[in-house]
């Protein structure tokens, strides 16, 4: 552990204010608003200007997958590193000033995913972090010193993790976890600030005799992985935490005895009141899944004119009786099928849903948002090769989304990407985890395996889509510049155009650009910043190209880039 901060460098409280109305320069929340955004209001970086970024510092990470979002506060970036190591550095300079190493059991007894340290939630002075064996840890933002230190609950055989981190919502810390390698299901929880004492968890996976257990059809100790890895969004106007939870292993519902069922519980969006863990509503966007297709991913919730278009490309859905006008809706494409939805926030009534990238696992979805999935994809038979689209990485991934709240565009990261998935016939447990082997290949109709979406949220309308040659695994960052930030698996990072879609500026990397991008400003200068190694993501997909990508995912660092300054 380094030294304090300097005395002249106080933390400010972060309030529930403060989080529902971040600072334009500061980066609080894991989307930058509570509502998911991704988006910075700064406008100094604009379309004319960008091409005169450089850098301005950069500093070496831990080893390990980097898929972090960098927190700023008070001109301090809160940067947690894979293995949970968690520093402050001068946002300005690139300065270390604390850090943070939590001693972890044997990195072997534990669950792969956990290595992955996408986020931290800032609350009060605290800087609060999921640990990879399952701890909620609290840090004390201006020293580093622990506050609590508490086990979340089956953390103890090392098969139960966190991926994205924690969110603060009204007050309380609440946290998703990950079973992917488990003989059983996870859960999310919510916690209070202070202690860190557990106040409720919610399941998925029901038991027998509960809601749902009808549509398994195998026992519950045949039941595994369904969680919640993927970004938690909080409404403060409605006061509803959304989630969504993810699919089961193994992949073929033949081998896991289940055919038919439609798994009441995974692939589900919940919305859930904060300080109980009430559940408001539900709705599954996948029932059935046999591709591991996990609908895990971070929605948005906004203020939109609700006139879905007819026209509207892949659409599948509209609900005819849904009052179109002013709502606040949910939406978003929560799924690896890239299939796009939008709810009432507040109700869960289903709106509109429709396709982004090409996906053959979902036959048709009816005017109440019924998902029916294609019989022809569901894996039957064992060592038989089936044709799926996407694959298991997307579609969409975990990579994080943007939205423009001044225009109502929807900016997505996808993959042109399909695989060759073959269910294997052997003994299995569930460290097989899906017990599949595949071989990656290019969407029919596509030359390119990466792009980027860029969808009117009021119509359901693309409106540009722009394509290249490696697989984009890594999130967007829209501001009010008109600019749009993306890393990628072929070491770029890039600024497009927020209108077009045109590459205004690109520079590379040492190794694959696949955190999340952030923009923040200290004394009238305008920062953009990326961490970025580690991640073998995306990178399978670009094998699946004749032409070779120079990827590598060796030299985890994080960049900082700025104007010139006179």
């Amino acid at each position: 552990m380094l030294g304090p901060i300097p005395a002249f460098a106080q933390v400010t409280p972060i309030t529930d204010e403060l989080l529902a109305n971040p600072p334009a320069g500061e980066w609080i929340n894991y989307g930058r608003n509570q509502e998911n955004y991704r988006h910075s209001p700064l406008e100094q970086i604009t379309t004319d200007n960008v091409g005169q970024l450089q850098l301005v510092w950069a500093r070496g990470m831990e080893a390990g997958a980097v898929q972090v979002t960098p927190m700023i506060h008070d001109g301090v970036m809160y940067l947690a590193n894979p293995g949970d190591v968690i520093q402050a550095i001068d946002a300005k300079t690139g300065d270390l000033m604390w850090e943070h190493r939590r001693q972890l059991p044997p990195v072997a007894s534990l669950n792969g995913q956990g290595d992955r340290k996408r986020g931290v939630a800032l609350y009060g002075t605290n800087l609060y972090f999921t640990s990879w064996d399952n701890h909620l840890v609290a840090l004390d933002m201006a020293t580093g010193q622990v506050v609590f230190d508490v086990e979340r609950g089956s953390g103890d055989d090392g098969l139960t993790s966190n991926t994205s981190g924690p969110i603060v919502a009204n007050g309380v810390i609440v946290a998703g976890s990950t079973c992917q390698y488990s003989p059983y299901g996870c859960f999310v929880s919510g916690h209070d600030p202070a202690s860190g004492e557990e106040l409720w968890r919610n399941y998925f996976i029901p038991q027998a005799g509960e809601e749902g257990d009808e549509t398994w059809g195998n026992d519950f100790e045949s039941r595994w992985m369904t969680g919640v890895w993927g970004q938690l969004t909080y409404d403060p106007v409605t006061n509803l935490v959304h989630y969504g939870s993810t699919g089961v292993g193994p992949a073929s519902e033949t081998q896991r005895g289940t055919p038919g069922g439609t798994l009441y519980g995974t692939n589900t969006r919940f919305a859930v009141r904060p300080d109980t863990g009430e559940i408001v509503w539900r709705h599954q966007t996948l029932p059935r899944d046999n591709w591991d297709q996990e609908c895990t991913f971070e929605m948005m919730v906004a203020n939109v004119d609700v006139q879905p278009a007819a026209d509207m490309d892949g659409v599948q859905a509209i609900n005819p009786n849904a009052t179109t006008g002013e709502r606040r809706v949910l939406t978003g494409i929560p799924c690896k099928t890239g299939t796009m939805w939008q709810f009432d926030a507040e109700t869960g009534e289903f709106l509109w849903a429709r396709d982004t990238n090409y996906q053959n696992l979902i036959a048709s979805i009816d005017e109440t948002g019924l998902v029916t999935v294609n019989e022809d994809s569901v894996l039957t038979q064992l060592d038989t090769d089936y044709d799926i689209c996407p694959t298991f990485l997307g579609g969409r991934d975990w990579p994080s989304a943007a939205l423009n709240p001044d225009s109502g565009i929807y900016f997505i990261p996808l993959n042109n990407a399909c695989v060759d998935i073959m269910a294997v016939d052997q003994e299995f447990s569930a460290l097989d985890v899906y017990n599949t082997s595949a071989s990656y290949k290019l969407a029919p109709g596509f030359e390119n395996m990466g792009r980027i979406d860029a969808i009117d949220i009021s119509t359901g309308k693309t409106l540009w889509s722009a394509e290249r040659l490696a697989s984009n695994y890594s999130p967007v960052l829209s501001t009010a510049g008109g600019v749009l930030f993306n890393g990628g698996t072929d070491r770029y990072l890039r600024a497009l155009s927020q209108e077009t879609g045109e590459t205004l500026w690109q520079t590379r990397l040492a190794s694959v650009a696949t955190g999340q991008a952030i923009s923040y400003e200290i004394d009238g200068t305008q920062y953009v910043a990326i961490a970025g190694g580690g991640s073998t993501y995306g990178t399978n997909q670009n094998r699946a190209l004749s032409e070779a990508i120079d990827s590598t995912t060796i030299g985890n660092a994080v960049y900082v880039f700025a104007l010139p300054q006179q």
